[in-house]
């Protein structure tokens, strides 16, 4: 079974789909970076905040001039990757760049940098060069394209199965609060906030989101696939502040189809000659399997965990579950120094920046990684140990705002002591 698997993952195909997808990834990284400058979020976002809540504890954050000067790295690595010269090394550039930069801080995690980054590492190990759709002689393996398939593909299937939950099933929630707030929109403001356009739309996405990735993988039903992901996409974006995202998914869908499509309109005769090739070594067809199974399974951890994973969010990031929660919190932090009795409260929206504030005070992780900054603080002050506690409230949903965090543990304790105590105070309703 793993040799015929290995025979036919080495097959080799048109190149020219990944060309050209190749070509819009590096123009999408490219602009990605030029409108994070452009927009100045790389003073409000990374520069000004006095704290970062960044994804390794003690990671370093760089100065300005660097962060601009890496931006700047990352506009030109994606033109060159759009241009096809030095493919593979552009590519490193721009992916270690673009990861450093997402791992200074929690509050920039979006979906579609995850799956940008994971492209990136794939197309690493699968650039095409400079080849231009003419010239008829370059090929890869099927492993290429299938990889790449699947990645896009398992956002559609992930994103469905979060979809089957009572808050967007049968409360159109948080569609209905969403579009709610978009009724002074021209022309369509009064049938967005219609209630039975958020239930329409919310089980529309969830057979969308089941039925995309098959619809265009059957030839028959391709182009009318990629004319429902271009419309959803292109309304979706117009609806709600997702950036670029709309963009990486229309990319990624042209990736189903027959890898020689582009040939089809700019040079038909001049289909490269697909040559037989050996099988794959075992090792290789090995760590193929095993990064599909991680790329598979690791959405599913959440499974693992008891609670509402959109409660939690124990297991939310990294599994495609997308536009599925709208959630206000408060928080504010008592400092407590036990061998006097003595306790200062805390506000940290003083301190934190608007954005980090809002993500803060619903995200559990957010809310004790702060705790630990003003547990290493207030003990470089006093020079004696201090705990942390966290008066939290918070609602999902259109739920009732109600205590988020238990107001009697001390959440600087290890992750472990904090989850045997039940630290999350369960979702009530």
């Amino acid at each position: 079974m793993l040799d015929g698997l290995s025979t036919r993952l080495a097959r080799p195909v048109d190149a020219a789909s990944l060309v050209v997808f190749r070509v819009i990834f590096g123009l999408l990284a490219s602009f990605t970076a030029i409108r994070f400058v452009a927009y100045g979020w790389v003073d409000t976002l990374l520069v000004a905040p006095d704290f970062h809540f960044t994804w390794i504890p003690g990671m370093p954050v760089a100065s300005a001039g660097v962060l601009y000067g890496l931006f700047g790295i990352q506009a030109l690595a994606g033109l060159a990757i759009a241009w096809g010269r030095w493919v593979r090394p552009s590519i490193l550039i721009w992916l270690c760049s673009f990861v450093y930069v997402e791992l200074i801080d929690k509050t920039l995690y979006l979906n579609h940098y995850v799956l940008f980054s994971l492209v990136g590492l794939t197309l690493v190990f699968a650039s095409t060069g400079r080849v231009g759709l003419r010239s008829g002689e370059q090929t890869v393996p099927t492993w290429v394209i299938w990889l790449l398939r699947l990645q896009f593909g398992l956002v559609y299937f992930w994103a469905a199965i979060a979809k089957i939950n009572g808050d967007w099933l049968f409360r159109a929630e948080p569609l209905s609060t969403w579009l709610g707030a978009r009724i002074d929109t021209p022309w369509i403001g009064s049938l967005l906030a219609h209630p039975d356009t958020a239930v329409c739309m919310s089980w529309g996405g969830l057979f969308y989101d089941f039925s995309i990735p098959f619809l265009l993988l059957y030839g028959p039903t391709r182009r009318l696939a990629f004319s429902l992901v271009l419309a959803f996409h292109l309304v979706v974006g117009a609806l709600f502040p997702i950036g670029v995202f709309p963009f990486v998914m229309i990319a990624g869908a042209t990736l189903f189809f027959d890898p020689g499509w582009p040939r089809r309109f700019l040079a038909k005769d001049c289909a490269p000659a697909i040559q037989s090739a050996g099988p794959l070594s075992r090792g290789r067809t090995t760590m193929w399997v095993g990064v599909v199974l991680c790329l598979v399974l690791f959405p599913a951890r959440h499974f693992l965990w008891s609670g509402n994973v959109n409660w939690t969010e124990r297991g939310y990031r990294f599994s495609w579950r997308v536009l599925l929660n709208e959630k206000t919190g408060l928080v504010d932090y008592r400092v407590l120094e036990p061998q006097s009795g003595e306790v200062w409260r805390v506000l940290p929206r003083l301190e934190l920046t608007p954005l980090q504030h809002q993500h803060m005070r619903t995200q559990p992780d957010m809310i004790r990684d702060y705790a630990l900054h003003l547990k290493r603080r207030f003990t470089a002050r006093l020079g004696r140990d201090v705990e942390v506690y966290v008066d939290s409230w918070a609602s999902l949903n259109g739920r009732p705002s109600q205590v988020f965090i238990r107001n009697d543990i001390d959440i600087t304790q290890s992750l472990a002591t904090l989850r045997r105590e039940g630290w999350i105070v369960p979702l009530e309703h």
